[in-house]
């Protein structure tokens, strides 16, 4: 079985994240898009919601779509959430992963935290979501494992991002039409993301 692993800080999870994986799964055919909130992203702040906000967000989220599962694998472990680890905890011999970024972060992704080893445990999904044609070969002369195991999809842009939803809920201004309706709920009713910090 091929599962697509869409990780992400998901402070909070928003419809464009949604978007994408439906849009990998159509494209590439897969049953499963695995949503995993990062514990302390090595290259991001810290989350402002705290680890159980988040999953639960991403819990409401994926019930939008039976294609969509969650998984708390960073969550539950301490330090940096380096993909690798995540990677080789959930590597199965009967499941290929389908490690899914967008165009800007793969093409960093010959910096990241043992990058060599990745393509010995995933197969790598770029989402070009501009149009513009994606550079590939960088990735595959960085991380020779990639090779044959590089695949692109297509996915018209979706205008949202968390630090936007952040910044609505802050001015007190409607997201509802940025995020499933449940997850906007849960914002409001645990008053998430209402001052600046």
């Amino acid at each position: 079985m091929r599962i697509g692993i869409l990780g992400g800080t998901y402070d909070p999870i928003h419809n464009g994240h949604l978007h994408i994986g439906r849009q990998v799964a159509e494209q590439l055919g897969l049953a499963q898009i695995l949503l995993i909130p990062s514990r302390t992203p090595p290259h991001r702040p810290a989350p402002q919601a705290t680890s159980q906000q988040r999953i639960a967000m991403c819990a409401l989220a994926a019930a939008t779509d039976p294609r969509f599962q969650v998984s708390d694998v960073e969550l539950l472990r301490t330090g940096p959430s380096y993909t690798i680890d995540t990677l080789e905890s959930l590597a199965r011999p009967d499941t290929s992963l389908m490690l899914i970024l967008g165009a800007d972060a793969a093409a960093l992704l010959p910096q990241w935290y043992r990058a060599a080893d990745l393509g010995d445990v995933c197969e790598l999904v770029v989402v070009n979501r501009s149009g513009a044609a994606i550079a590939l070969d960088p990735i595959r002369t960085a991380i020779p494992s990639f090779a044959g195991r590089m695949h692109t999809v297509s996915a018209p842009a979706y205008d949202v991002s968390s630090s936007l939803l952040r910044q609505r809920c802050t001015a007190g201004l409607p997201i509802s039409d940025l995020v499933p309706p449940r997850v906007a709920d849960y914002i409001a009713q645990n008053g998430l993301y209402r001052s600046a910090s």
